[in-house]
């Protein structure tokens, strides 16, 4: 009798064990993209910033070369952008439940190599085409296509 009285009480404390892991997993995917994405906003706004100041005094390696000034616009849209995008993810991930690793490491990655590839391919680039870290761009384009597909589909499930 006292054996059936202890096993309950040791599965009750199992599950609550558990449970107290998958909530402190939430938490800290949640929280490490929301971490990235304020940083990522702050730190491509920053960017914004330098572009209109070097649009202000009139700077001629910027205003001169067209394609660097449209890949450093697409770099600073498409960073601050994806700092957006994680922080919606962090809170649906909190919301809806955990995300899988995969998906919030493709989410992370891809929103830091896409504006990384327009911003590198602007600084170096032949006359007329961008740079080669432009194939770093359409890699974070998929990755976070996938994130976003992987997060969709946590939310329907729930």
């Amino acid at each position: 009798m006292a054996k059936g009285q202890k096993e309950p009480a040791r599965a009750e404390t199992t599950s609550a064990s558990q449970s107290n892991e998958l909530t402190a997993s939430v938490a800290s995917g949640a929280s490490r993209l929301a971490a990235q994405g304020w940083v990522g906003i702050a730190l491509w706004m920053t960017l914004g910033l330098l572009l209109e100041g070097l649009i202000a005094y009139r700077a001629p390696a910027y205003l001169q070369d067209t394609q660097r000034r449209e890949l450093f616009r697409l770099a600073h849209a498409h960073g601050t952008l994806f700092g957006v995008l994680l922080l919606l993810a962090a809170w649906c991930s909190d919301r809806f439940g955990i995300l899988p690793r995969a998906a919030e490491l493709a989410l992370r990655i891809g929103t830091v190599l896409m504006p990384l590839g327009f911003l590198l391919a602007g600084m170096w680039h032949p006359e007329g085409d961008p740079g080669w870290a432009i194939v770093l761009a359409p890699l974070g384009a998929l990755l976070v296509i996938f994130g976003a597909v992987a997060l969709a589909l946590r939310v329907r499930e729930k």
